[in-house]
């Protein structure tokens, strides 16, 4: 970088740090709150269970003094048929613990009735909570999953950016190993891009960056998985290509490049791009075949770019 762009650079850079930083903080507070929202709902559960029990020793201790007055209405009505001289007298005895009897049992079910009462309201009350803290749950995977998303895509080009690349690298050669389908490895660099960055500044720059993501995107299969490396290099990954499979599509993708026509202030101005292919290899570990891809690519820089080496 010359003296001049080194600022808007460093500035450029830090923006993109900032802007990173508050997407975390806005996720770590959608967490606390959700962290938050979560004790009080267990709290409110705790409550809840608390609630229940109590009302078990309400109900065993209603039921308890509902078995003592029907035993004594009972005992006191057997002891009146023994001392009864007339059947009159006997007929009045029965009368009077029959009502004695009815009242205790409307009492015990007003007990019950009004305990049933505060156990729906109560439950409804907890499935209303829970209801929300589901909501909530649903709504804060969402934002995480957003947020993994977007943490997987480049920001200038928005198509997958190296971390994103990495991880599909490490589960193609997982299948590669299993089922031992041919996979392929492209590198890919925009020629002379330091030159439109020198002449017609970043913003040109970026557009170049965009448009080449855009055609590379567009023009692999949906099986095929490309990324921005870093700077201007790409790389792809080709399930199931051989070697010359890969060669024919990066060189159908490096002439769509070629006939993309850029113009920079009126100026029309030639973007091509090199390419270099290996095919991945059992032994591989992180890192071999990129190595591999990437000394091709220098190869076809070498040989007057604008074409692909495997």
């Amino acid at each position: 970088l010359t003296a001049e762009q080194l600022p808007q650079v460093i500035e450029r850079v830090g923006g993109l740090i900032v802007q990173r930083i508050q997407g975390l903080e806005r996720t770590r507070e959608e967490l606390q709150q959700m962290l938050d929202q979560m004790v009080a709902q267990l709290e409110m559960l705790s409550r809840y269970v608390a609630g229940h029990d109590l009302e078990e020793d309400e109900r065993k201790a209603s039921n308890d003094t509902l078995n003592t007055q029907i035993s004594g209405e009972m005992h006191a009505l057997g002891s009146a048929v023994d001392s009864g001289n007339d059947l009159a007298t006997l007929r009045k005895h029965l009368r009077t613990r029959m009502d004695s009897i009815g009242r205790h049992l409307q009492d015990f079910k007003g007990r019950e009735l009004e305990r049933s009462r505060q156990t729906r309201e109560r439950t409804d009350q907890m499935r209303g909570r829970m209801e929300e803290l589901e909501k909530e749950a649903r709504k804060l995977h969402a934002s995480l999953a957003d947020e993994k998303r977007l943490s997987l895509l480049d920001a200038l080009t928005r198509i997958p950016n190296r971390l994103a690349y990495e991880q599909r690298l490490e589960d193609e050669l997982d299948r590669f190993r299993r089922f031992g389908q041919p996979i392929c490895l492209a590198t890919c660099d925009i020629d002379h891009f330091k030159r439109v960055n020198d002449s017609y500044g970043h913003r040109a720059g970026d557009k170049v960056l965009q448009v080449v993501a855009e055609c590379f995107a567009a023009s692999v299969r949906s099986t095929d998985f490309v990324a921005r490396y870093g700077g201007e290099e790409f790389v792809f990954v080709l399930p199931g290509s051989t070697l010359e499979d890969a060669q024919a599509l990066m060189n159908r993708i490096r002439e769509k490049v070629a006939e993309v026509g850029f113009h920079f202030r009126g100026t029309p101005v030639s973007v091509t791009v090199s390419g270099g292919i290996t095919a991945l290899r059992a032994e591989d570990v992180s890192g071999d075949a990129f190595d591999r891809a990437d000394k091709a690519m220098y190869q076809a820089k070498d040989a007057g770019r604008n074409r692909v080496v495997a």
